[in-house]
């Protein structure tokens, strides 16, 4: 239950859309129990804010089964709604017909962080990172600790080796207790809170993105690989690890790198020529995927950030530009994994969150969420009637539309 309500305050702050009109006609059934809980008549223009998707889930448990109840398997469509009253968030499931109305779980809402560091408070550091930027340990220090929340006496996660470099994805807070300045970041797919210094010593540095030259790549002549010559292959191209890139195949001569710096470009690597390079994602792209449409011979080009955000580009092939068509608000982590089908109608995502979703590719709809993963995702795999999933645990998931489903 903790952990649901920690996904639910995240969601908000990571700023997920808020419709004001066209509410779905089941928020009302929502709202009724939130009426009989508040012991007072709650309306739409009442409440601070509220979000929804719906989705198709495998049963009417609505995706928040309840303890001591047994659900057939029975796929039901239904939303959910997330509603902020009253200083509460409010995760409601409700199906289409509205016969089922579930309160999934409750959580505080988020209030604004206090000024940091305070103004007042000249025993802070002055902060050198930001939101977004690469930063690394300073090399020839110690490591440094990663927590799970701000602060020396929260629980200890990991270590960071001098010279390493990590993502930041939010901050600063600053703890009064021992005045330091603490950064929400990722390294190597953990995500903590680190320290940025104290006592006029800082312990990590930004990293200048600017300085760090485009890789180079060697081939001149590309040679397609065969069973003749396979024993012929050998080292093109190495990256430090310092400067990660997520990097895809586009065409036989186009490579789609992705930087921690959030860049995404088209490269051709037989003339080493950067073909259009675009601002994708506020963090680290962390997936990339490309396909083609093979009715329509539409390119499409999908990206995946630390921050949880999914892009999808269309590719205009003459001019080698990326025409950016949806932008989604799709994980509560990084996204680490991306999957079109075969025709490129649909895309599968997956991410720290350890869920498996669905979107429609030209206008980003949320089709299903799919749970069961018990640990962030690392692959995904369309087939002709099925989708592979697996998670970093090594559990496999297939997913798959029962031959007795009906379709609405």
């Amino acid at each position: 239950m903790l952990k649901r309500l920690f996904i639910l305050t995240t969601i908000l702050l990571l700023g997920v859309p808020v419709w004001a009109q066209n509410a779905p006609e089941p928020i009302n059934a929502a709202l009724a129990d939130l009426s009989t809980r508040a012991n007072r008549n709650v309306t739409l223009a009442q409440v601070d804010k509220w979000n929804y998707q719906q989705s198709v889930y495998p049963s009417p448990a609505l995706g928040c089964p309840q303890p001591g109840v047994a659900y057939a398997d029975v796929i039901t469509s239904g939303f959910q709604f997330i509603i902020t009253y009253a200083g509460t968030i409010y995760d409601y499931r409700v199906s289409d017909d509205q016969s089922i109305v579930i309160l999934c779980g409750t959580a505080l809402a988020p209030v604004a962080a206090p000024p940091c560091p305070p103004p007042d408070d000249t025993a802070f550091l002055t902060p050198r990172l930001t939101k977004g930027v690469q930063a690394r340990v300073v090399v020839g220090d110690l490591p440094n600790v990663i927590r799970d929340q701000p602060g020396s006496s929260s629980q200890l996660l990991g270590q960071i080796p001098p010279g390493d470099s990590f993502i930041v994805l939010d901050g600063p807070r600053c703890t009064l207790l021992d005045k330091i300045v603490w950064w929400q970041i990722n390294y190597n797919n953990l995500i903590g809170w680190t320290g940025e210094g104290k006592d006029s010593t800082y312990w990590v540095e930004p990293v200048d993105l600017q300085s760090t030259p485009t890789p180079t790549f060697t081939i001149e002549a590309p040679v397609a690989v065969t069973v003749a010559n396979a024993g012929s292959m050998t080292q093109l191209y190495a990256t430090n690890a310092a400067n990660p890139l997520t990097i895809t195949t586009f065409d036989e001569r186009t490579l789609v790198v992705g930087g921690a710096d959030g860049s995404l470009m088209l490269l051709d690597y037989r003339t080493n020529t950067e073909k259009t390079k675009v601002a994708a994602h506020s963090g680290a792209v962390t997936s990339l995927v490309s396909g083609v449409n093979p009715s329509t011979s539409v390119s499409y080009i999908a990206s995946g950030g630390a921050d949880g955000i999914i892009k999808i580009w269309q590719v205009e092939l003459h001019t080698t530009t990326l025409k950016l068509l949806v932008q989604i608000s799709a994980h509560t982590g990084a996204v680490t994994n991306l999957e079109f089908d075969a025709q490129c109608n649909l895309l599968a995502s997956g991410g720290e969150d350890k869920s498996v979703r669905l979107w429609r590719v030209l206008d980003g709809e949320s089709l299903s969420v799919l749970n069961g993963h018990v640990a962030a995702i690392n692959d995904l795999s369309f087939h002709a009637t099925a989708l592979l999933s697996q998670d970093t645990s090594g559990k496999v998931m297939i997913w798959g539309i029962p031959s007795n489903a009906t379709s609405g």
